[in-house]
């Protein structure tokens, strides 16, 4: 697939993705999760972690142990553009758009597009295929299934069944379900969340 690295397409798909994306009930929890799992402090920035760079940095640098440190945002960018070359041109080039996309949408609907597009797996590209194949009742997820569905934006279903990748996934979602609930006990990150999402 070739990379699309240009922002006027980029706003033409993140539009058409707009216009497609359903404002469904079945969205928030989806978002509440991925918030927990993948960029905890969401809410508080506008595209960009500075923190969570720093640290990808550090650790990459120090302690030689790879970290993206990537925002929901960077990774809808990454998505769209389809570029996943591991060079620091591609992650500025990432960081800048993340910034732009963050100030053309809403935060929820950087969220609810992520989640309308994102590889979980094997025919899995968005989170409708991802439930089809799964056969989990979208409208209608329990906690563990919607965690199990996030779980595989780190550890992607495989197309044939593999006994270490389902237990990567059973301990990521028990992992994001615990990250949940501490975020649910912070008051003021939980009334951001819900102002922006109801």
């Amino acid at each position: 697939m070739k990379s699309l690295n240009n922002w006027g397409k980029i706003t033409e798909k993140v539009v058409q993705y707009r216009n497609e994306c359903t404002d469904t009930q079945y969205f928030n929890k989806l978002c509440e999760f991925l918030v927990a799992a993948e960029d905890h402090r969401f809410w508080q920035h506008h595209g960009v972690d500075l923190i969570s760079l720093a640290r990808a940095i550090w650790k990459t640098k120090i302690h030689k142990k790879r970290e993206g440190g990537s925002t929901v945002a960077m990774q809808l960018v990454r998505t769209i553009t389809g570029d996943y070359n591991l060079s620091l041109r591609r992650k500025i080039r990432e960081i800048y758009y993340a910034l732009k996309v963050s100030s053309f949408l809403k935060k929820h609907e950087v969220l609810k597009i992520y989640l309308s597009i994102a590889y979980f797996g094997w025919n899995m590209h968005g989170i409708e295929q991802a439930c089809k194949r799964l056969g989990y009742d979208i409208q209608n997820l329990t906690n563990y299934e919607a965690a199990s569905l996030i779980a595989r934006l780190k550890y992607p279903e495989p197309r044939y069944f593999s006994k270490s990748k389902s237990k990567l996934i059973t301990y990521r979602a028990e992992y994001i379900i615990k990250r949940y609930a501490g975020m649910e006990s912070n008051t003021l990150v939980w009334k951001s969340f819900q102002s922006q999402t109801n």
